[in-house]
């Protein structure tokens, strides 16, 4: 592999993961019975949709966040007051306090919206990456799409099974019985990461801080997507911890203007799919738009996640010059 830098503007992951006896998503409860995560699955030439377990693309991002947020921590990288109490409102709650203190976050002439959204930019890297929206009382509608994209990690069909098994909560009077669906089998996973957007002000159409910095999020991003998969911190773990064995797959890596492929484990020729894209963009686009990092397991993902810490560069205006 050529182990000069590149420019990154996106970046995808496609990879089947083996999670056996866990609980990380739930639907509530129908009586003393917790319910799993499931979804429909409809397959080519099969009118009958197939039933599968599966965690949603809303509880990995927040896992995602929460190592995000850790990583900001102890990096010392820029956040605002409510992206370092890990607020859900990010920037919003910073809005808020500012007003209820009576010192406006946003100076005098910070007016319109392409100042405003340089300013949130600067002070917080979690609004930043994960996004943002808040309106100001009487004033703007402030908002971000997330950088970062996860598809629901569901289940392959004939390859996931979920069991409900029997406990009793045992307290100093009568035990109180319940039961839990614990399911184990191969995922399909999917994400995307648009990294040229990393600290982009698309009101101004240039980036609102250095690329030093914006190499420091970049890094921190891939570090957080790596510590997702080493740890999905989902529900139930205190007695359904996850026993992950099995972890393969393809980041693609785009280093012009062109998207990173990706294609589903749903489909079992994915492999071969995105590495034909992969040559076919390259035929079209010039040799190297797309990288491959190939895995087969935990510690070759961990690998190649490192690899790209170590290559990957942020993407500049003049990004598709400096590779000719």
């Amino acid at each position: 592999m050529n182990n000069s830098t590149f420019p990154v503007y996106s970046i995808s992951l496609s990879g089947l993961l083996s999670w056996q006896l866990h609980a990380l998503n739930n639907e509530g409860n129908e009586g003393n019975q917790s319910l799993t995560r499931r979804y429909y699955i409809v397959e080519k030439g099969d009118p009958e949709p197939k039933f599968v377990n599966g965690v949603s693309g809303d509880a990995i991002k927040h896992i995602q966040a929460e190592h995000l947020h850790r990583i900001c921590l102890e990096s010392e990288l820029a956040l605002s007051e409510g992206g370092r109490q890990f607020n859900p409102d990010r920037i919003g709650f910073d809005i808020e306090l500012a007003e209820k203190q009576k010192t406006p976050l946003f100076a005098e002439q910070e007016t319109n919206l392409a100042d405003k959204t340089a300013k949130v930019l600067q002070l917080c890297t979690v609004s930043d990456l994960e996004g943002f929206m808040v309106t100001e009382k009487k004033g703007q509608t402030l908002k971000r799409e997330s950088v970062i994209e996860f598809g629901a990690v569901v289940g392959l069909p004939g390859f996931v099974k979920t069991q409900s098994y029997f406990h009793a909560k045992f307290g100093s009077e009568n035990p109180t019985p319940y039961n839990v669906q614990i399911s184990s089998g191969l995922y399909a996973t999917v994400l995307n990461i648009e990294a040229f957007r990393i600290g982009y002000n698309p009101h101004t159409f240039n980036y609102a801080i250095a690329a030093g910095d914006r190499k420091k999020r970049l890094d921190a991003l891939l570090k957080s997507v790596l510590y997702t998969y080493l740890q999905p911190n989902g529900a139930k773990r205190n007695t359904n911890l996850p026993h992950p064995d099995y972890f393969e797959g393809i980041i693609a890596v785009s280093t012009r203007r062109c998207p990173a492929p990706i294609i589903s484990p749903l489909d079992t020729d994915y492999h071969r799919q995105i590495e034909s894209l992969a040559n076919t963009l390259n035929r079209i686009n010039g040799e190297g738009t797309i990288r491959l990092f190939r895995f087969e397991t935990m510690a070759e993902f961990a690998e190649q996640i490192q690899q790209l810490i170590t290559l990957a560069q942020p993407w500049e205006s003049n990004s598709a010059e400096a590779i000719e």
